[in-house]
């Protein structure tokens, strides 16, 4: 059982996408929702600035009670409530191994005091993913899905970005937990916690992150096939095989690989980048 924390509006709104899935324990913290602390909603107080958030905190100790092992937090660094979110995860600290889901909102798009919160967030959250507080810290450029979705109705612009987060995580888990038909795979490196997800093509090179990962160390890519093409492709292999040699960018980047069958129609590649490196040390 993988435990969901969303923590402000964005991160409540992705992890309800995934509450249909049984693998997934969901709690919601925010502020105006509506529903039981049993049911893994916490009505959160509403303060006027970030300080309040964090100085006034309340204790999370019962509602978070039953969290322990794998646990992912998914919060965005434009929200207020994101300056408490270190305490409430102090609660499960000890007994939980902690990922981050960070979606950075655009600079652009943030009053100057949110601006500031999100670049301490960023900057904090960072530099304790590279500590090993937390196993992993995955970055989603508000800016970049934007682009990628395209043109949506404006009712539906929220909701679509929380599915395409939702649905490439919820796919990359089950493939992570999956036993692939083919594959190349070693331990990931220790120091390269700083991760974003992503999509990639297998009939050219083109990937299609969800954040501008730079100084990339380790990737991994998880090759989902429709049956009939693993059964009569016989230049399958061979494609894949060069395709993940010239992602290695000669032996700087570590490869894994792993391929799946699939009983879509088409085939889906997904991709973990990682790297070491502290990102955008400025940010505007």
């Amino acid at each position: 059982m993988i435990n969901l924390i969303g923590i402000g509006k964005t991160g409540c709104s992705v992890v309800e996408k995934l509450e249909q899935h049984s693998q997934y324990s969901v709690y919601k913290i925010d502020t105006g929702l509506k529903g039981l602390k049993k049911n893994g909603i916490y009505d959160f107080p509403s303060f006027d600035s970030p300080e309040d958030y964090e100085s006034k905190c309340p204790s999370m100790k019962n509602f978070l009670k039953n969290v322990n092992g794998e646990t992912l937090v998914v919060i965005s660094g434009g929200e207020f409530i994101s300056a408490a979110s270190l305490k409430i995860l102090e609660t499960i600290r000890s007994r939980a191994t902690i990922s981050l889901l960070y979606y950075k909102p655009e600079a652009a798009l943030l009053s100057t005091e949110r601006q500031l919160l999100n670049r301490g967030a960023f900057n904090i959250f960072q530099e304790y993913a590279r500590s090993g507080v937390f196993e992993r810290m995955f970055v989603i450029s508000h800016e970049l899905l934007r682009n990628m979705m395209g043109d949506v109705p404006i009712s539906e612009f929220e909701n679509n970005l929380s599915n395409q987060i939702s649905m490439a995580y919820h796919m990359i888990k089950v493939l992570q937990n999956d036993n692939p038909i083919y594959g190349v795979v070693s331990p990931n490196i220790s120091m390269a916690r700083l991760s974003t997800i992503g999509m990639a093509s297998i009939e050219n090179d083109e990937e299609m992150l969800f954040y501008e990962l730079l100084y990339a160390r380790e990737k991994t890519y998880f090759y989902l096939i429709p049956k009939k093409e693993l059964d009569t492709d016989i230049k399958l292999m061979n494609k894949i095989i060069e395709q993940v040699k010239r992602k290695s960018k000669d032996g700087k980047i570590k490869i894994n690989f792993t391929v799946h069958e699939s009983d879509y129609e088409e085939p889906f590649v997904y991709v973990i980048s990682s790297s070491s490196i502290i990102q955008e040390t400025q940010i505007e």
